[in-house]
């Protein structure tokens, strides 16, 4: 997973907040005299642009402190550790040896914390940056973007019932003036990210450098609007593409949509379901077009989502089975619980339409053995059960062992090569 000290990293981003892992042992280290008026319980809003963040820190008399907060899924997290404390200033410990697990804007380089006393007796974290810790999230995280995008096209409206239903367009290196797509969908839970995230940089580099157009769309939220309207606008970002590919100097029939955790997850059902109309949602821009692609690349994304926790348990991992109930899934199926209400959970899934299937679709799917928010089990049964229907010559599925969620293996040069050996062979 990658990791950034700049914000708040949230691990577990795409699918169910997963916890910061254990308390680090404390050991006793009395607090001097003159700053017993210090201890207490102290709060703080860290105000990100996915979410307010609120944590909390507690600072005991022995000199022990216990730092919490709660995710954006309403878990609370704790961790533990030691303090200092001189002349109004607190010095936190490590909460967490090697830095892992979830971090933010206010610790040092080393995750430590120095918080400041101010004049009406509440602490700040020394190192908070902007107001109250504005900041853009870290590398592959919620609400990650790149400081400035460098797209040819950028921000360009494939419809108008939102505004984040636009995209970047990124010209090929070697433009021929009929050049294939790769069409990117970032991830994010369904809740966060826009079409410029840091994660998905190596895929816009690889394919433009490939001789690909690529064109990174960003599409509306859970907060905003439930299923299908995600799936939805990256049909219609498609069918945008089709509609203007003489402009973009693009190729309408050599169309790949690629993406990443949730992102794949609308990749795939825009990829398998072209003529499902029910799926364009209230999208009705350029409906003369089909939304029809050549090709899908799924990494790690998520495809059943009623069998996510089961299948987690079955993995022996059954702390990680949390995505039935007030889940990111659950926010964007539009439901509180996914088992209360099957038949709108079974909309969101493939297979229900798999008569619609268009038979001449390739498909690379690829997942981590060691992801914590999506059991690879769901890409391994999703590229069997498209093996049934499309043939094994037309599904390629691998796993990176040991790999997590947005493993940096899965951007490694050597990799995003034999993705686009795949799609050199198929797209002939």
């Amino acid at each position: 997973m990658r990791r950034a000290i700049v914000s708040l990293l949230i691990a577990a981003m795409a699918f169910g907040m997963t916890g910061c892992g254990g308390a680090s042992s404390v050991s006793s280290a009395a607090v001097s005299s003159a700053s017993a008026d210090l201890v207490g319980s102290y709060t703080y809003e860290e105000k990100l642009p996915f979410g307010t963040i609120p944590w909390t820190l507690d600072l005991a008399e022995d000199g022990t402190y216990i730092l919490t907060f709660s995710d954006m899924m309403g878990k609370s997290n704790r961790y533990t550790g030691t303090y200092t404390a001189e002349n109004g200033t607190v010095v936190t410990s490590v909460p967490n040896e090697g830095g892992d697990g979830i971090q933010a804007s206010f610790f040092n380089e080393d995750f430590s914390c120095e918080w400041m006393l101010n004049a009406d007796g509440t602490l700040t974290p020394a190192h908070a940056t902007g107001e109250a810790g504005q900041t853009g999230g870290p590398i592959g995280m919620p609400g990650a973007s790149a400081a400035e995008s460098n797209a040819d096209y950028k921000a360009v409206a494939y419809a108008d019932n939102a505004k984040d239903q636009v995209m970047d367009i990124y010209k090929a290196d070697s433009a021929t003036g009929k050049d294939p797509v790769i069409v990117v969908i970032h991830g994010g839970g369904f809740k966060f990210g826009d079409q410029s995230m840091p994660i998905i940089q190596p895929i816009i580099e690889a394919g433009t450098a490939h001789g690909y157009v690529v064109a990174s769309v960003d599409y509306r939220k859970s907060g905003e609007a439930a299923f299908p309207a995600a799936v939805g606008d990256v049909k219609a970002a498609v069918r945008y593409l089709k509609a203007h590919a003489e402009e973009y100097g693009i190729d309408p029939e050599r169309i790949v949509v690629w993406g990443e955790s949730a992102g794949a997850y609308l990749a795939a059902m825009t990829a398998t379901t072209p003529q499902v109309d029910a799926l364009n949602a209230d999208v009705t821009e350029n409906l003369e077009q089909d939304s029809n692609v050549a090709a899908l690349v799924d990494f790690y994304g998520p495809i059943k989502f009623q069998t996510m926790d089961e299948e987690f348990v079955e993995l022996g991992d059954a702390e990680s089975a949390n995505h039935s109930k007030n889940s990111f899934e659950s926010d964007f199926v539009g439901v509180d619980d996914l088992s209360a209400d099957p038949d709108k959970t079974a909309a969101t899934w493939w297979y229900t339409y798999k008569e619609e299937l268009p038979t001449g679709l390739y498909v690379w799917i690829q997942a981590g053995t060691a992801d914590k928010n999506v059991p690879y089990t769901q890409s391994e049964n999703f590229a069997k059960e498209l093996a049934e229907q499309l043939g094994e010559d037309h599904v390629r599925y691998s796993t990176l062992e040991g790999a997590e969620h947005e493993d940096d293996r899965f951007y490694t040069e050597e990799n995003l090569n034999s993705v686009f050996a795949f799609l050199q062979d198929v797209l002939k």
